[in-house]
């Protein structure tokens, strides 16, 4: 059964912070729906739009939050980030649809142009593409997978980590 946003009822849930990053005042937090699982442990319910490394379903643990959030079990999802300013509205609901029939993923957030997806990792790194060009084709904006690189302090390494291989 393919899920959507609609679907997920997070009233009533617990919305826990983790930690994005930091900027000239400090730490930066990001706010997404969890189901809690034991003391600081929690399965994530939709991916994020700003911190990297997390997607939907991910069973993460927040002890420290002055640290990033630790990720104990991968969800089997790809979180794909979109970043920009505006994005006309029928190019983000052609994008959804797509990626909902296309590869039975999720839009999971939607702020002004900023979009989060969270797309099952059985297609592949190289199999889900198809949707995300259309869109960057259609209105030149450019989409990230946020949730593969093994070092999230060096933009220079691409080293994969490839939780995705085995599903």
């Amino acid at each position: 059964m393919k899920e959507s946003m609609e679907d997920i009822n997070c009233e009533g849930l617990p919305h826990i912070r983790v930690l994005a990053g930091e900027n000239t005042d400090g730490p930066v937090y990001e706010t997404l729906p969890a189901r809690q699982i034991d003391e600081h442990v929690y399965e994530l319910l939709a991916s994020p739009g700003l911190t990297l490394n997390l997607a939907r379903g991910d069973i993460v643990n927040i002890a420290d939050p002055l640290a990033p959030a630790e990720v104990l079990k991968r969800g089997g999802n790809f979180c794909i980030q979109i970043y920009a300013d505006d994005v006309p509205q029928a190019a983000v609901d052609q994008l959804e649809r797509d990626v909902q029939e296309q590869l039975g993923g999720t839009m999971d957030g939607q702020y002004k142009g900023n979009l989060t997806f969270s797309v099952p990792g059985h297609h592949g790194i190289y199999s889900v593409n198809g949707p995300f060009d259309a869109f960057r084709e259609a209105t030149g904006v450019e989409w990230y997978f946020a949730n593969i690189y093994a070092n999230l302090d060096d933009d220079d390494d691409e080293t994969l980590l490839n939780w995705w291989v085995d599903m």
